[in-house]
C-alpha cells in the first residue's frame, strides 16, 4: 500500500471511521518532527521519547473530535506543545536540562546566535560548543514560554510563520514580533561569552 498518496486527512478519517491500524502512518509521518521538538524544549532524550508517546496517545484518543479545520500537524503541535510545557514545568524545578541548539537566523536580525560555532574534532572546541549550548539553553529558560518556543518552532523546526500562528493561536504579527524580541534576548545572554573570546 502506498501510504504517501494520501493526505493526512484521509488517514485521519479511516482511524475516525474505525480504522484504528491507519493511526500508525499519522504516527510514521509525524513521529521525528514531534520528538525533535520535544528533545528540543526538554534536553532529555529518554523524557521526550515518553512526552512524544503521550502525545500521540492523546491525540488517537481524541482523533474524533478533530474535523480538519486546521491541518493534522497544527493539530498535533498544539497537542506536543501543550505535553511539553507541562513536562518542562517538573523537570526545571528538579534541575537544569540540557539542550543542544543551532540557532538559524535567515533575517539576519540575530548574528551574534546565528554564529554560534560547530563543534568540531578539537576537544576545547567541543567543550566551547557546550559552554555555548548551556548558555542558550539558561536564556531560553528565561524567556516566556511561547516566546522560546517560538524559536524551536521556527529556527529548528523550520515551521513557517503562518503555521505557528495557528498553533500557538495568535496573530501572524505576534509571531514576528515575540521571534525577534526572543532572538535579541538570546544575544544579550550571548554577550559575555562573545566579549571573551574577542580580547
Amino acid at each position: 500500500m502506498d501510504h504517501g498518496s494520501k493526505s493526512d486527512w484521509e488517514w485521519v478519517q479511516k482511524v475516525q471511521g474505525g480504522e484504528t491500524e491507519s493511526f500508525e502512518v499519522l504516527v510514521q509521518r509525524h513521529e521525528k518532527t514531534i520528538f525533535n521538538l520535544l528533545y528540543r524544549w526538554l534536553g532529555d532524550y529518554h523524557e521526550a521519547a515518553d512526552t512524544a508517546q503521550e502525545v500521540f496517545l492523546s491525540a488517537y484518543r481524541s482523533i474524533k473530535s478533530f474535523r480538519g479545520e486546521s491541518s493534522f500537524s497544527t493539530w498535533i503541535y498544539r497537542i506536543a506543545i501543550n505535553q511539553a510545557k507541562n513536562r518542562r514545568k517538573s523537570l526545571i524545578t528538579s534541575q537544569q536540562r540540557r539542550v543542544p541548539l543551532e540557532i538559524a537566523d535567515p533575517e539576519g536580525d540575530g548574528d551574534l546566535v546565528a554564529s554560534i560555532p560547530h563543534p568540531g574534532p578539537n576537544p576545547a572546541q567541543a567543550a566551547e560548543q557546550q559552554e555555548i549550548q548551556d548558555l542558550v539553553q539558561k536564556g531560553l529558560n528565561g524567556l516566556e514560554s511561547d516566546d522560546a518556543m517560538i524559536i524551536l518552532l521556527h529556527d529548528l523546526q523550520d515551521v513557517s510563520y503562518e503555521e505557528i500562528a495557528k498553533v500557538l493561536g495568535i496573530p501572524l504579527g505576534t509571531v514576528k514580533s515575540r521571534l525577534h524580541r526572543a532572538r535579541q534576548a538570546l544575544k544579550i545572554k550571548l554577550i559575555p561569552y562573545y566579549s571573551k573570546v574577542q580580547k
